[in-house]
């Protein structure tokens, strides 16, 4: 190689000499041929691929194959145009599909090594590499290698079980979904919502989820939901595809994202057997969108079945308290119709026995009066005697005229004192009337008080069949056989029909 670039320089230095001035294509076509002679072999170069596109038209793929610092995030120390004809191109792919790789896809930011030929492009005066092979197997392993880093950083950070510690709401309503919109991702997620019939609300967020433009829109889904009042879960989706397009979900700065999400994050890939970082970070990892808004409308059902639980058990509940609470009151009823009548037969008792007292105490206290007003009357009337016996014999030692005047006096005295004994006789009287008066309204009340009485007034007793006192009309049925007792004699009828 080094002696074809010697011979190459030497020919130029010639040719120069030979010519005062080249033209631009002249000066092109020699360095052309200077780097042809000098790589006439094709080489292997390894790199990221930046900036790949697809020629719609003639099916060309072109990217920039660059060089990065060991730790740098962004900008890079080298880079090189590639063209990856689409003749070579279509049989790289045909020999990947006998290799049982046809899933490996190019992808912006992923490293590849790669077989190509060093060559000038005369018209733009640019170097570049013409690609022939791309190794799938470097670039798996650099994915993996890249994908390892990415767990130790986050575990050595503490962030790789840390959106998993967040509470799941148990009703996840108001949904933050990032998605490309109006892809088969975001159609697949939406139906299966719509169909659930709950009353979701998803706020999307229109993000890139294939090449260089994931990452960035990924992270501003997450900044610009998570910030928004209400919002409950993250959902990131997107459809199945290549291997390789699972690299953006392996990035440090995304997942770093996902684990620090104030909101839970769901994600929904499309890949059924790999799993991204992204996937392992998150609170909840689904296998497909669809499975995404599965697990969503899970969580819906989770938590009717848990209502319609407790609303049935709730209702039976409420049955079975209604129902001893209804057993106790008709016990009480029971007692207190028993407890009624009890008292009832107490107090009429208590009222006999007092009216049987208050009579005796009357009759003896009227006795006792009698007594005296008889004992009182006969002192008074031997008093009068021996009074008027004294005053007799004192007289017959006056003169006629003081007889005169004594007798004239003892027969006002004996006025006065039939005067005195008719006004005691007549309260004495009163006074036994308003007594005997009162025995007999007491008497009349204690009649009035008994049952026989109240039988003959028009009032009855009805009876059930089982001897209970009807106080109720909700106590019998229709059809039933009930008893009522007259003031002379018993009723048995059936009841034919009733209000309340």
């Amino acid at each position: 190689m080094l002696q074809g670039l010697l011979d190459s320089s030497a020919r130029f230095l010639v040719f120069l000499y030979s010519v005062s001035c080249l033209s631009v294509r002249q000066l092109n076509e020699l360095a052309r041929e200077a780097l042809s002679a000098c790589f006439h072999d094709e080489v292997w170069v390894q790199g990221e691929i930046h900036g790949l596109k697809v020629h719609a038209k003639s099916g060309h793929v072109y990217f920039d194959l660059v060089e990065k610092a060991p730790g740098m995030d962004g900008g890079h120390v080298a880079k090189i145009g590639c063209a990856f004809f689409r003749g070579s191109f279509v049989k790289w792919r045909q020999t990947l599909k006998i290799l049982g790789m046809q899933d490996f896809e190019l992808a912006p930011g992923i490293e590849v090594r790669l077989k190509a030929r060093i060559d000038l492009f005369v018209r733009e005066g640019r170097y570049q590499l013409i690609v022939s092979e791309i190794d799938p197997a470097y670039t798996f392993g650099a994915i993996a290698r890249k994908r390892e880093q990415t767990v130790r950083a986050l575990e050595a950070a503490g962030l790789l079980e840390r959106n998993k510690t967040l509470q799941m709401p148990r009703i996840p309503r108001n949904v933050g979904l990032i998605t490309s919109g109006g892809s088969a991702a975001f159609n697949d997620f939406m139906r299966v919502i719509s169909e659930s019939g709950y009353s979701f609300s998803v706020t999307l967020f229109d993000a890139h989820m294939q090449g260089e433009n994931t990452v960035p829109g990924v992270l501003a889904g997450i900044e610009a939901l998570q910030s928004r009042p209400g919002m409950d879960v993250i959902v990131i989706i997107r459809g199945g595809g290549a291997k390789t397009d699972l690299f953006s979900f392996d990035d440090l700065s995304l997942c770093r994202a996902v684990a620090r999400c104030a909101r839970p994050v769901i994600t929904g890939i499309g890949h059924e057997i790999d799993v991204s970082v992204a996937d392992l970070v998150a609170h909840t990892c689904c296998v497909t969108p669809t499975d995404a808004g599965r697990f969503l409308t899970g969580r819906m059902d989770e938590m009717w079945a848990y209502l319609d639980q407790a609303s049935r058990d709730i209702s039976h509940r409420g049955s079975e308290v209604l129902q001893i609470a209804g057993e106790r009151l008709r016990a009480a009823s029971s007692g207190l119709g028993h407890a009624a009548r009890q008292w009832m037969l107490w107090a009429l008792s208590d009222l006999r026995e007092c009216a049987f007292h208050l009579h005796t105490a009357l009759t003896r206290e009227l006795a006792r009066r009698e007594q005296m007003l008889v004992t009182a009357a006969s002192s008074l009337a031997h008093s009068s005697r021996a009074a008027v016996e004294r005053q007799r014999q004192v007289l017959d030692g006056l003169p006629q005229t003081a007889i005169r005047d004594t007798l004239a006096r003892f027969s006002l005295l004996r006025a006065d004192l039939a005067r005195q004994q008719q006004v005691l006789g007549d309260h004495a009287g009163t006074i036994i009337a308003r007594q005997q008066d009162r025995i007999e309204h007491l008497g009349s009340l204690f009649s009035a008080m008994e049952p026989l009485q109240t039988l003959r007034r028009g009032y009855s007793i009805t009876t059930d069949s089982q001897g209970r006192i009807v106080a109720d009309a909700a106590m019998v049925r229709k059809g039933a056989s009930i008893t009522t007792v007259l003031a002379r004699g018993r009723i048995v009828s059936t009841v034919k029909d009733k209000e309340q």
